[in-house]
């Protein structure tokens, strides 16, 4: 009798199991899936203390400096550089042209689009200006270089001109500072 007994418990038991087994039923839903394989926010590349160099025919003509790059897929693919960067690029001569220097920047790879942010410094080695604001856009689509925010220029004499947002040419070589105000260098003659 003990054997019996024993028995009917080991088939209540496995009843009992494939009851909840059936009442649970599993559905894969892509959704869910996806949010447990990717994690939205993290990083599917990265890299630390990057000093890189592109060139054209063998001649160095940009270098690029970051602390830190994160690349992102989800939910759209861009590039952060959360630390900052600092970006040269040089003429056929190996000569500066301009350096760009900012404490954050993103690239934002579908839009074609690069935005630099805080303590934006542009130095035009050629001409000898600087040009400083908060926020900078690159529209590579449609090849400007732009701010909406405050921007100021330094002259090489020391002249400041301080205007309300500033546009310009991929290059550099022509731009043009909306609603300018002069300020003169203080020690002239």
């Amino acid at each position: 009798m003990k054997n019996t007994i024993l028995f009917l418990e080991y088939k209540t038991i496995a009843a009992f199991a494939m009851i909840i087994l059936l009442l649970s039923g599993c559905k894969n839903d892509i959704s869910v899936v996806k949010s447990l394989t990717i994690k939205e926010k993290s990083p599917t590349e990265k890299a630390t203390n990057m000093h890189l160099y592109f060139s054209e025919s063998g001649v160095v003509r940009n270098e690029f400096l970051f602390a830190e790059m994160n690349k992102y897929t989800v939910p759209e693919s861009y590039i952060e550089y959360p630390k900052g960067l600092k970006v040269t690029t040089y003429d056929e001569d190996k000569a500066k042209e301009i350096t760009l220097t900012a404490n954050y920047g993103i690239n934002y790879e579908d839009k074609k689009q690069i935005e630099v942010k805080y303590n934006v410094v542009i130095i035009n080695h050629k001409t000898g200006e600087t040009i400083e604001t908060e926020h900078l856009v690159w529209d590579m689509d449609k090849h400007i270089i732009y701010s909406n925010t405050q921007t100021k220029r330094t002259k090489p004499n020391g002249d400041i001109e301080i205007g309300e947002r500033f546009e310009s040419d991929e290059t550099m070589s022509k731009y043009t500072i909306f609603k300018p105000h002069l300020i003169y260098a203080a020690d002239r003659e």
